[in-house]
């Protein structure tokens, strides 16, 4: 818990690296060329906390699960344009100088106010409020009809995929704290955390502790921004009914989707005769799917598989889009184990070790390119350096991730659930309604994805009292 530190201190740490993912995508005659896709990871944490013995206070400000996708192929345009004219991360989602027309982003950061309370000297509680804020951005193609004709009765792109048959969807946007309008909505919300701490023995410590969705909105947040439909073409004979990308004007537009709640079960040990070894784990579940009751909900189906609802204000008029567009991600939820180890070398010298595994954040048949991770397992080892003889301490860290090569052959994504829609006469008991009304009737996603993380951290810490293992 952020109340539950040591002492009084203060904490300050950031984090940055390399995301490398390689895409296969499958092809008439088997996968295609290896596409590489190099992207940087940004996480910070700020906080402090003050001891009030038996209380204690803390305030933080910190980054959750930041991702980046600042660079794609034409190949892979339908789940992440490449096109990009300036990157994500400068990009504040409220004014005209962030283009839309390429290259994603997600940045999602909490301020939280704790508090922890040691009802007994093995017994400790504590509760914590968040104001969760999301900043986002994102841009793909969607593949209009096959079926339009012109006057000569020929059809205008003889292929799924053919630039002039296709129209880009892109959006930038932020929750909004104070109150907004129809167009611009707020999505401040609250969200808690509850945890339990319990000294079992002196050397032994069982917590556990739980988040909750948003409190008030049903779980769901707001992101009101821009956004844009467009010609990704370049060709001024296209018949695409929209402006071309580089000169299309941007429209108000909000994002809705619900966030996960988590729950987690962790359990500390010390370890050796002169206590210098400290064992922590945890485990974890964080709920993807966001069901409610009477929505299917359960772990292994998922009546909401992250679904995010893009509402477009005066959309222009030629696009093919409706209103309230659905992006589906395919999330399911994730299980997860965390284990750190920490020796004490010297008084002022300690060794960390960590390895941590989880599963998927999405189906597999629905991952992409710029859409969600398959397995991943990763190691990090660093040091916690005490600055002379002062109570600053230094972490350098270093810390890689595998994500094994995953196949998507039943794809989630079908180009012609469309055209079969309306062939169906839009049916809604139709075989591919489900498809469309998912947002899943885009060209495939079918193909080999792989994936490396490299990440360097480093923080600075103070606190009134030691951190390392003989606390």
């Amino acid at each position: 818990m952020l109340a539950g530190l040591g002492g009084t201190g203060v904490h300050m740490s950031a984090s940055t690296g390399l995301d490398q993912r390689w895409v296969r995508r499958a092809q008439d005659m088997g996968l295609g060329p290896r596409i590489s896709l190099i992207n940087p990871t940004v996480e910070y944490f700020v906080g402090g906390n003050l001891s009030l013995d038996p209380v204690a206070l803390g305030v933080g400000l910190y980054t959750l699960g930041n991702e980046f996708h600042l660079n794609s192929a034409n190949t892979l345009r339908y789940h992440l344009a490449p096109e990009l004219d300036v990157p994500p991360l400068l990009c504040d989602g409220t004014t005209d100088s962030c283009p839309l027309n390429g290259g994603a982003s997600t940045i999602r950061t909490d301020l939280s106010f704790a508090l922890a309370w040691n009802v007994l000297s093995t017994l400790k509680i504590g509760a914590t409020l968040h104001l969760p804020r999301l900043r986002m951005r994102f841009a793909y193609d969607n593949s209009t009809e096959l079926g339009q004709n012109t006057e000569s009765g020929a059809p205008q792109c003889s292929t799924v995929e053919d630039p002039n048959c296709a129209e880009r969807l892109g959006f930038r946007g932020v929750t909004r704290w104070l109150p907004g309008t129809s167009t611009r909505p707020s999505g401040i919300d609250l969200v808690l955390t509850l945890g339990v701490a319990y000294d079992v023995t002196r050397r032994v410590t069982l917590g556990v502790r739980f988040r909750t969705r948003p409190l008030l909105n049903g779980g769901e947040i707001a992101v009101a921004g821009a956004g844009l439909t467009c010609s990704p073409t370049d060709d001024e004979d296209s018949p695409a009914s929209v402006p071309r990308c580089s000169v299309a004007p941007t429209v108000d537009a909000f994002v809705t989707q619900r966030m996960p709640r988590e729950a987690a079960f962790g359990a500390a040990f010390v370890l050796g005769r002169s206590k210098q070894w400290h064992l922590d784990s945890n485990l974890y579940w964080i709920d993807l799917c966001t069901d409610v009751l009477g929505e299917g909900s359960g772990i292994r189906s998922c009546a909401n598989p992250g679904l995010q609802r893009i509402n477009l204000i005066n959309r222009d008029p030629g696009s093919s889009l409706l209103p309230e567009t659905i992006r589906y991600r395919g999330y399911q939820d994730i299980f997860g184990l965390d284990l750190f180890t920490t020796y004490q070398m010297r008084s002022n010298i300690a060794l960390t070790f960590a390895g941590h595994t989880s599963s998927p954040a999405v189906r597999r048949s629905a991952m992409s390119p710029g859409n969600g991770d398959g397995w991943r397992v990763g190691l990090s080892f660093g040091a916690i350096l005490r600055i002379r003889h002062s109570n600053f301490q230094l972490i350098p860290g270093y810390g890689v991730d595998l994500f094994p090569p995953t196949t998507v052959d039943d794809a989630a994504f079908d180009p012609d659930a469309g055209e079969q829609f309306l062939n169906a006469l839009s049916d809604l008991n139709s075989g591919v309604a489900e498809t469309v009304l998912e947002g899943r009737a885009r060209p495939s996603n079918a193909g080999r994805y792989t994936g490396m993380v490299h990440t360097f951290s480093l923080a600075l810490r103070w606190a009134e009292r030691g951190l390392g293992v003989d606390r």
